[in-house]
Parts: C-alpha cells; sequence; structure tokens
C-alpha cells in the first residue's frame, strides 16, 4: 500500500513539473508589448492576399511582433477577423476595411466549447493552393468552429516566413456532437496537420486562445504567404 501511495505522488511530482515547464514555454507578447491590441472583422476578404500578408510581415519581422488570425464559422456562415497593435493594423484599414471588435472570447461557454492544438506531422508542410476547409463537416445553426493562427517573426531563416500557432475549438451543446465534429477537424489534413497532445486542461487551453499567445517552442509550421492563405482556407 505505501508502494502504491509513493508511486503515486511521483507520477503527480512529474506531471506537475512537466505542466509548469511547459507553461514557461509560453511567451505572451501582445499581453506584454506596450502597443494597444484589438480585433477587427476584415470586410474585404478579396484583398486580403500574399501582398498585404507581405507587408505585414516586414513589420512583424521589423517590430518583433505577433499577429493573430481567425477563421470564424457559424452554420454556413462564416468570416474573418485580425488580431494586433492597432498602430500597425490601421496602416491596412482602408485596403481590407477594417471594423474594431468587442472581443468574442470573453463570451465562451467553457462548458460547450473544447479547444486543441494543431501542428506538423513533418518538419516540411505541403499546404500550398489548398482549401483546408473542403472538407469542413457541415455545421448546424447554432453549432461554431473557430480557427485561429498566430503569425510570429521566423528569424532563423534570411526569407521573410512566419512561426505559427494553430488552435481550433467547437462550440456546440451537444457533447457526442461536440466530440464527433472536433475528430473530423483533427484530421482534415492527416498527412501534414496533426493535433498535438498538451499537458494542459481543456480551460487552460480556452485561456491560451483567449491571450493568443505564441509559444517559444511552437509545434506550428513554418510557413510563407501562401501556406498562409491555405491554412486560413481563403485561397
Amino acid at each position: 500500500m505505501i508502494l502504491w501511495v509513493a508511486l503515486f505522488l511521483i507520477i503527480i511530482g512529474l506531471s506537475l513539473v512537466l505542466a509548469l515547464r511547459s507553461m514557461r514555454d509560453y511567451q505572451e507578447i501582445p499581453q506584454k508589448s506596450k502597443l494597444e491590441y484589438g480585433i477587427f472583422l476584415i470586410r474585404k476578404l478579396q484583398n486580403f492576399n500574399g501582398g498585404i500578408l507581405e507587408a505585414l510581415g516586414k513589420i512583424i519581422f521589423e517590430e518583433s511582433l505577433v499577429v493573430g488570425i481567425e477563421r470564424l464559422f457559424k452554420g454556413r456562415e462564416s468570416a474573418l477577423t485580425i488580431f494586433g497593435p492597432k498602430i500597425i493594423l490601421q496602416q491596412f484599414a482602408n485596403d481590407l476595411d477594417l471594423l474594431e471588435l468587442e472581443d468574442y472570447t470573453r463570451n465562451f461557454d467553457k462548458n460547450n466549447f473544447l479547444v486543441w492544438e494543431m501542428g506538423v506531422k513533418h518538419n516540411k508542410v505541403n499546404l500550398q493552393s489548398f482549401n483546408i476547409f473542403d472538407s469542413l463537416p457541415k455545421l448546424e445553426p447554432q453549432e461554431q468552429l473557430f480557427w485561429q493562427m498566430i503569425l510570429g517573426p521566423n528569424k532563423s531563416k534570411h526569407d521573410l516566413t512566419f512561426q505559427t500557432q494553430i488552435r481550433a475549438g467547437i462550440y456546440a451543446q451537444d457533447d457526442r456532437r461536440r466530440k464527433e465534429l472536433a475528430l473530423s477537424l483533427q484530421s482534415l489534413r492527416p498527412d501534414d496537420l496533426v493535433k498535438i497532445p498538451k499537458p494542459f486542461s481543456n480551460e487552460q487551453m480556452i485561456e491560451f486562445y483567449r491571450q493568443r499567445i505564441l509559444e517559444r517552442d511552437s509545434k506550428g509550421p513554418v510557413v510563407g504567404f501562401r501556406q498562409v492563405l491555405s491554412i486560413l482556407g481563403i485561397n
């Protein structure tokens, strides 16, 4: 009996160490920045292209900033939003017809919302000219999908590329339906993008989504402009 108790305590201790170590791997660049961040609806979706991403990428690279782009689905409706420093995003306000929003993540229903993280299966990912949502399962009118892509500067290469963090979330009131949708979404690109196991509770994952955190040791792919568009399903 004493042996089992000792083993149990060792397992709990190791789990805590791993969780704390994983927490230290996160850098909350938006929260620590002196710049004021905001979230905006992109109303001219047709103008969100490689040229805009290249211009935005240069600023991200030079200023070491983080920007979040999110696809939102509710039933058959969809939208695209962007999160970043207001002073930077204002430079694209006319081209993208930006409309500032209240942060919709504050209203997440934790009981009916499931969040996970996506990463790459291989070092290289082939997502060029591919709409990741072509095989998206049909959503009921009140069901929602949140697809978040955090972009940061990848300074390990000379060319302009992004280090990314990809999170997904499903809202559905029915437990079985929520799990079914999650399984479908986790295998949209099984040869490239896969679910990344994390030692965090669902509430913690929801909080990471809300804060739009970029992990220091992110398992998201390093991508260029066209791949960003493909992962967001807007190519």
